[in-house]
């Protein structure tokens, strides 16, 4: 089949030699693949060149291996630089499957522009894709036409969120894109990046008194007793081959309560010096 899926994919790199080949594999079907890279040390820009890939910078800095600071103000400079009205995020870890791909060329094919396809991610553990866990099904907006309003929230340095309204039409796919994660201290490791920028945006941003008591009083609480209940929940099943290990669930809970614990030290710094 030579006609393209109508489509940029968007990828962020960074020293991503070791995963990127299997990431952009799946996407020859797709019209664009556009990478945004962070100078990286290794051959990851040679790899993406090799897929027929665009290859920019995150930043206009020679700096080696740089790190992102936003991930929302980059997503959107990505989707700025595509071609194409329909634009796919995806990471450089991320493998999309056949099938999804396929999906996607036939949803596109009759799609109103004010349409969100939203994609299954299955953590990928030891080689086994692992079905079962507290967050599954793990659905999340991907694919979005970047001339009908749906943006990212500004603001979300990690984590970025999607925004549309009630016209939008939401489209899930059946078919998956597969997220190989590595070890657990690895994926803590990120986590705790992730948190550094999170922090960061609110020694930036500022810090009310009406936000401590709204995230430490309730949103970080009942997020971690949801995050522990439905693990617990979950428990029989995490015996199974195809079921995300205990470690890797306790991630979440131990992301969130640091998260608490550092929003709580920067409150009472700011207040009692």
């Amino acid at each position: 089949m030579t006609d393209k899926i109508p489509c940029s994919v968007l990828v962020l790199t960074r020293n991503s030699a070791g995963t990127l080949e299997k990431c952009l594999q799946p996407l020859e079907p797709f019209a664009e693949i556009v990478v945004h890279d962070a100078n990286s040390e290794d051959n990851t820009v040679d790899i993406a060149k090799k897929f027929g890939a665009k290859v920019f910078k995150q930043y206009e800095t020679d700096e080696k291996s740089v790190r992102v600071k936003d991930f929302t103000e980059i997503r959107l400079k990505q989707r700025a630089a595509a071609t194409h009205d329909w634009v796919l995020y995806i990471d450089s870890d991320e493998e999309l499957s056949p099938k999804a791909a396929a999906e996607i060329r036939e949803v596109l094919k009759t799609a109103a522009p004010k349409t969100i396809i939203k994609i299954p991610r299955v953590p990928v553990i030891d080689g086994i894709p692992r079905t079962r866990g507290h967050l599954s099904p793990d659905i999340m907006p991907r694919i979005h036409n970047k001339a009908s309003g749906a943006t990212l929230r500004k603001g979300k340095t990690v984590h970025e969120k999607y925004e549309y309204d009630a016209s939008f039409t939401e489209i899930s796919l059946k078919s998956p894109l597969y997220v190989p994660l590595p070890s657990v201290g690895d994926m803590r490791s990120k986590d705790d990046r992730y948190l550094t920028l999170e922090i960061e945006r609110l020694k930036r941003d500022g810090y009310t008194w009406n936000q401590f008591v709204r995230w430490q009083l309730f949103r970080e609480p009942l997020i971690m007793l949801a995050l522990i209940g439905r693990i617990l929940l979950r428990s029989p099943q995490m015996f199974r081959k195809d079921s995300i290990p205990f470690a890797h669930h306790w991630r979440y809970v131990r992301y969130h309560w640091r998260l608490y614990r550092a929003m709580t030290g920067l409150m009472l710094r700011k207040t009692f010096g």
